[in-house]
Order: structure tokens, then C-alpha cells, then sequence
């Protein structure tokens, strides 16, 4: 149109007045200390040229003054340089992007959607698009965000799908690539593309990884634990890889090293689809079956000793009884001791074999137990990441095993193994806060980690959290729930549960008052061989007569006596008492 050549001259006279410092009647301030801009402009041009400022001004108290007083607002969430690039487009129309890297446009862009500037929008997406794709497709992670965080944002969106489905290699060579979120890393695994599956699994396997940067970095050297951060990594977009369009060659070289990352069945399903695959390639299923014998060998030995181990440790079940159900644990698989310790021997690069010589050495199973050479075990274990060798260092620091006492080093063990959710490392990080032990008494932490072993079901801690309670340590006092943690504790056989369960019957706590249950739970944690629920027990067959508990003298002394000789003193004492009569 021939009226367009007005159009430059209409956008100077504008942009003239945005500079003019007599007529402005708004001031703006945006961003926030100490990088705060004040604009001067005029409220009608900002009424019509954006959705978003008509708003805020409709709204804004002080439009209506007529005191002279100037409207001010503020938006804090724009930087003043890049209001300054959108007041010269709202204003004159003018915005010349080749001047600005594609980091700035895209600021702009999302300052663009804030103030609801559509045209503008369309714009930089479409500028963006056909003149810094290279830029985008090497920060992909950057695009595939901004872009699916805003609805405005459309050219963008299929920008990215179109690029996951035609070109996915750029993606995954983009500078950012181990940045890109699961989500997203989903939705290009779900595309139907070129790219192969041992690629995908590679390029998924590698941004697992690096989302785990505290793993070392031969993965020859992973230990359980390392796998299985990395399973948990993984986890959500294993599901998605075709695993079954491998050939057998794919699935033994780059995949089966890695076995322990996926679900069992999902495994055991891959192995049964190889070795049932037609003999046209008898020499790969020849692999995969020796592959398979290896699951019999020392390292998957090893691997469940130890998963046997955590689980004891878990249970806390002290020192003598761990040690009896280790060695009943080789006995029961006809496991050759002497053979496996002559394995461990010369395995000192594994971090699980590593582990369990020092449990061999701690508990004196083939050689003779050596506290040094178990503590320095539990060390090399545990710099290698071993969770368990990180809790036993922990307990030799405690108890002074093998190295010099040292309750700060205990503690700082202890840490590590909570942080990685062993809920007895949990366990033992509440009684260090309780206690003062190498750190600080803090009740309210103590609570915490006792809750969270207790959410992982130790025992010991559901226990602890119910004394929590009923003393209010680190929580206001609950009878009530501390009724309901003991009744937990004593479903799951501790006999310290046991005995307090029976103590809140006994003295009416959460509960009703119902001393023939107190009397059973007593018996029953006294049996098995709980000191306090002996003396309790002996007490009620000293003072008999109630609720229908006779009174015996002769099985009162004989439980103060057991009590006794576990050192309990109030048991000695009631003892000495009877005795005397």
C-alpha cells in the first residue's frame, strides 16, 4: 500500500515520545536489587499495545489519583536491558534482533509472553527458527524447555518435535545433552526415529551417568551399589528402549555388561529371546549361555553375601548374632569358605569383594579375626563407595576397632550411609543427635532421622520414635501415636516393642488400662530375653493379687535373676530385697 510509507515516520514520532521527559505520566520499575531500572511512559500507548501491562493498570490503585501523584508498578521479573528492547517495539515497532545472540532473543521471547505481545512472539520464534538453528540444535535442552513451558510457544514446540524425529543425532550430540530432563529425554526415545536402539541405549546409559557424578569413572570398577544408583536413574526410560530389536552381538557387547540395571523379569526375558532365537547365529547363543553360567560364579556369590549382609545389618541384630547367621549362610548353600576366602584374596578391585574379606577377618571366618585388618578393609571398601563398609568404618570409629576412638569421624560415616537411605545408618545418625555423639545434641534431627529409618521400617527406630513420643524428644508428647509405633515395633518381634507395648497397657498410655496384656507382653519379651520386661514381669509376680495375675514369689525371683545378670540394676536390687525376707 502506498500508505505504508508513512508508517517509519508515525514509529520515529513514537519512539520520540518514549525519550520525551515532560509528558510521561507512569513510571515502571523492573528488575530487582541491585540491577533495578526506572522507566518513563505513557499509560494509554501501554493500554493498547499490551494485554498483559492493560491489566496491571486496570487494577492499579494508583491510576485514579488526582493529586498529581505519578502510577508506578513494578515487575521484578524483567531485566532492564530486555524491557528496554520491548519498549522500542511497543512503542515505535521496531526490534532489530541480528544485533542480539540467540541467548538474548530468547530473554526477550519470554519477556514477550509475560506482556502478552503476540505478534512479537511469532516473530522471535519464527527469526529464531530460520536464522539460529544451528545455536538451537546445539542447546537443545535450553529450546525444549522454554518452549514446553509456555503454550505460546508453538513454532518452538514443533521446531523440536520435528527435530527428535528427523534428525535425532544432533540432539544427542548437542552441547547440552546430559542436561536434557527425563521427560524430554522420554519423548525423544518415544519418537519414531532413524536412529538405531544400541544407539539409544548407549546415549540413555551415558546421560545416566553423568546425572550421578560421584560414580567413578571406569564403570568395570561399579560396585552394587553404583548399579543400582544408576537402575534408579534409569529406571522411567528403561521401559522405552526396544531391547528385543538387538541383535545378539548388540546384546551381549553393550547391554549384558550392564544386566544388573534392568528389572529381573525384563532380563531374564532378553536372555530366554536370545538363547530362543533361531540357530542361524549358534556362536552368539553359545555366548549367551556361557554368559549365563557366569551368573553362578564368585562375583554373583559375592554380590548376594552382600545383599544378605545389608539385610542383616538392616535388622540390627548385634554382633554375635550377625556373625551366626553369616556362617549359617554358607552352610545352608554348601558355600566352600576356604575356596571363597582364597577368591576374595586376589579380587581386590571389586568393591563387594573388598567388603566381604573384611567381614571374613571381622568375624573370623577361615582366618583368624584381626580388628586392623578388617578396619583397613572396611576403608578401601568404602572409598570405593561401599555403603556397607562406609557403616562398619563407621562402628570402628564409634567403638574404637582397629583404629584410635573417633565419635566425629563415626558420625561423619554414619552421614554418608544415611544420605544413601540404609535405614540402620539412619538409625544410628538419630541416637548421635540424641546422645551428643561426635556432633552436636540437636532433639529435633534425631526425631527426623528416627522417622526416616522408621519410614524405611528399622525396627529399633519405630521403637525410638514411640519414645520420642512419649517423652517429647524432638516432638510434642502423643500418647497416641506412641501407642500405635510400640504396637508397630511389637508386630515386627521386637522384644523391646513387646515390653513397652506391655508398659502402655500397664499404666493406662494410649491406651486403656489392661494389665492381663501387659502381664503376656511382658512374658513374651521376657522370654525373649528382654532385661526390663524380666524385671517388669518379676514385679507383677512379687505384688500379685491384681487382675487376676497370682502372687509367686519363686517365679519373681527367678525372673529378677535373669534380669539381674544382664546388669539390670533395679532388678538387683529387688533382688537382694526378697532375699533378705
Amino acid at each position: 500500500m502506498y500508505d505504508n510509507k508513512f508508517l517509519p515516520k508515525l514509529s520515529q514520532n513514537l519512539l520520540e515520545i518514549l525519550g520525551d521527559n515532560e509528558f510521561y505520566d507512569i513510571t515502571i520499575e523492573v528488575g530487582n536489587d541491585p540491577y533495578v531500572g526506572i522507566f518513563r511512559a505513557h499509560m494509554v500507548i501501554l493500554n493498547y499495545r499490551s494485554p498483559y501491562l492493560r491489566r496491571i493498570l486496570s487494577t492499579d490503585v494508583n491510576k485514579n489519583k488526582n493529586d498529581g501523584t505519578l502510577t508506578h508498578i513494578k515487575l521484578p521479573n524483567i531485566t532492564p536491558e530486555i524491557f528496554q528492547m520491548i519498549l522500542g517495539y511497543i512503542y515505535g515497532g521496531r526490534l532489530s534482533l541480528e544485533e542480539y545472540d540467540a541467548s538474548e532473543i530468547i530473554k526477550i521471547l519470554i519477556t514477550s509472553s509475560e506482556l502478552n505481545l503476540q505478534e512479537l512472539i511469532t516473530h522471535l520464534q519464527l527469526f529464531l527458527i530460520e536464522n539460529k538453528k544451528n545455536w538451537m540444535e546445539q542447546h537443545f535442552n535450553l529450546i525444549y524447555k522454554t518452549s514446553f513451558e509456555n503454550n505460546s510457544f508453538l513454532e518452538l514446540q514443533n521446531f523440536c518435535i520435528e527435530l527428535m524425529s528427523k534428525e535425532p543425532e544432533k540432539i544427542f550430540n548437542s552441547i547440552d545433552f546430559n542436561s536434557l530432563s527425563e521427560n524430554c529425554l522420554i519423548s525423544l526415545i518415544q519418537h519414531n526415529f532413524q536412529e538405531s536402539v544400541i544407539q539409544v541405549w548407549e546415549h540413555v546409559l551415558k546421560w545416566g551417568i553423568a546425572q550421578n557424578p560421584e560414580l567413578p569413572s571406569d564403570p568395570s570398577s561399579y560396585s552394587k551399589d553404583d548399579f543400582n544408583v544408576i537402575k534408579n536413574t534409569l529406571k522411567n526410560l528403561i521401559p522405552f528402549i526396544k531391547f528385543f530389536n538387538l541383535n545378539h552381538k548388540e546384546f551381549l557387547d553393550k547391554v549384558y555388561p550392564y544386566k544388573k540395571i534392568l528389572p529381573k523379569d525384563l532380563r531374564d526375558n532378553l536372555i530366554r529371546h536370545f538363547i530362543n532365537q533361531s540357530n542361524n547365529n549358534s556362536l552368539a547363543i553359545s555366548n549367551v549361555q556361557k554368559n549365563l553360567s557366569i551368573e553362578k560364579d564368585f562375583n554373583i556369590m559375592v554380590d548376594e553375601i552382600n545383599d544378605f549382609i545389608y539385610k542383616l545389618v538392616n535388622e540390627a541384630l548385634g554382633y554375635e548374632l550377625t556373625k551366626q547367621k553369616v556362617i549359617e549362610y554358607f552352610s545352608d548353600y554348601n558355600i566352600n569358605t576356604q575356596e571363597t576366602y582364597n577368591w576374595l584374596l586376589n579380587d581386590q578391585i571389586n568393591a563387594n569383594s573388598i567388603f566381604l574379606l573384611g567381614c571374613f577377618n571381622l568375624y573370623g571366618i577361615v582366618t583368624s579375626s584381626n580388628k586392623e585388618n578388617t578396619f583397613s578393609l572396611f576403608i578401601c571398601a568404602s572409598e570405593k563407595n561401599h555403603t556397607l563398609a562406609q557403616f562398619f568404618v563407621g562402628d570402628c570409629y564409634r567403638y574404637g576397632n582397629g583404629t584410635m576412638k573417633n565419635e566425629k569421624l563415626a558420625f561423619e560415616y554414619y552421614e554418608k550411609t544415611a544420605n544413601k537411605n540404609l535405614s540402620r545408618g539412619q538409625l544410628k545418625i538419630g541416637y548421635c543427635y540424641e546422645n551428643k555423639i561426635g556432633v552436636e545434641r540437636d532433639l529435633k534431627k534425631a526425631f527426623y532421622w528416627y522417622e526416616k529409618a522408621a519410614n524405611n521400617g528399622n525396627k529399633t527406630a519405630i521403637f525410638n520414635l514411640g519414645n520420642c513420643y512419649v517423652n517429647g524428644i524432638g516432638i510434642e508428647k502423643d500418647y497416641n501415636k506412641a501407642f500405635e509405633l510400640y504396637k508397630q515395633s511389637a508386630e515386627g518381634g521386637g522384644s523391646d516393642g513387646i515390653m513397652m507395648l506391655g508398659y502402655c497397657y500397664n499404666n493406662g498410655i494410649g491406651t486403656k488400662i489392661d494389665r492381663q496384656k501387659a502381664f503376656k507382653l511382658y512374658q513374651n519379651a521376657a522370654n525373649l530375653g528382654d532385661k526390663v520386661a524380666q524385671y517388669n514381669l518379676a514385679l507383677m509376680y512379687e505384688k500379685g493379687d491384681v487382675d487376676g495375675i497370682t502372687k509367686d514369689i519363686d517365679r519373681a525371683i527367678h525372673w529378677y535373676e535373669k534380669s539381674a545378670r544382664q546388669g539390670y540394676e533395679k532388678a538387683k536390687n529387688n533382688l537382694k530385697k526378697l532375699q533378705i525376707k
